[in-house]
């Protein structure tokens, strides 16, 4: 990870041997509030099915993708900044929606959501299989125009949700998650739930993040404790992340 992200990541994790001869992996199940993790456990949740915790913010997307307009999307790479756009008008996101796409596309008639607008592209003659769910962040929900996506900082957003409590932070936080790492094999979490400070609402995530290894080479797999931490007055997110520890994986 770069040092350009501007995100607290402590380099150097203490590492783990495994041999792994031939072992096989059963879905693990982890405490809500766990931040301890044996090397099974680990090991497990690497290389079985297993993805998130059960209470964990999850969309059924199927054969269908995500994505969110952004500056570049609707004018170019001249300003050199990738940000994420929010409105709380049905039209604007449905025109910056549709200034995006192929000539010829076919979209439904669109919905709104509390987190988001969403046009679904149905048919593209460029890609006719390729559908995709292009959404906007309400402005009622969630702001982003602080976190440019090619200079990223550890502020990622305004939460603005009216009176947010645990569980809307938890929701929120898991939220971004999910929508950035829905279809990344490399990357599971393992717990996630909150801890109420004084001036924060404060949501840990241990995360594993994983790189497979080339033939001859081990897996490297790496347990991170990230904190999202979200101002009660000004609903300002932001994130510290620490590398635990790694351990090899399987031998490739």
């Amino acid at each position: 990870m770069s040092i350009l992200t501007g995100i607290s990541i402590l380099i150097s994790c203490e590492i783990f041997s495994n041999s792994d001869s031939g072992n096989e992996y059963t879905i693990p199940e982890f405490d809500p509030d766990q931040s301890e993790f044996t090397d099974d456990e680990i090991l497990n949740a690497t290389y079985s099915e297993y993805k998130l915790p059960e209470d964990f913010y999850n969309e059924n997307l199927g054969d269908t993708s995500l994505y969110y307009v952004n500056t570049v999307s609707i004018d170019s790479l001249d300003d050199e900044k990738w940000i994420e756009l929010s409105t709380n008008s049905f039209e604007q996101a449905k025109e910056w929606c549709f200034r995006f796409t192929y000539e010829n596309s076919l979209f439904d008639e669109g919905k709104e959501y509390e987190k988001y607008y969403e046009f679904i592209r149905i048919y593209n003659p460029a890609a006719p299989n390729n559908i995709i769910k292009f959404r906007t962040h309400r402005t009622s929900y969630l702001t982003r125009d602080n976190y440019d996506h090619f200079n990223k900082t550890d502020t990622l957003g305004v939460f603005k949700k009216d009176d947010f409590n645990d569980n809307d932070s938890k929701e929120l936080i898991d939220y971004l998650w999910f929508i950035s790492n829905y279809n990344n094999a490399s990357s599971k979490i393992l717990s996630s739930y909150v801890d109420n400070k004084e001036q924060t609402i404060d949501v840990y995530h241990y995360e594993l993040l994983i790189v497979y290894g080339d033939f001859g080479l081990y897996d490297d797999i790496s347990l991170f404790e990230k904190i999202y931490r979200i101002g009660r007055e000004t609903g300002c997110i932001t994130v510290t992340e620490n590398c635990i520890r790694s351990l090899n994986g399987r031998m490739n």
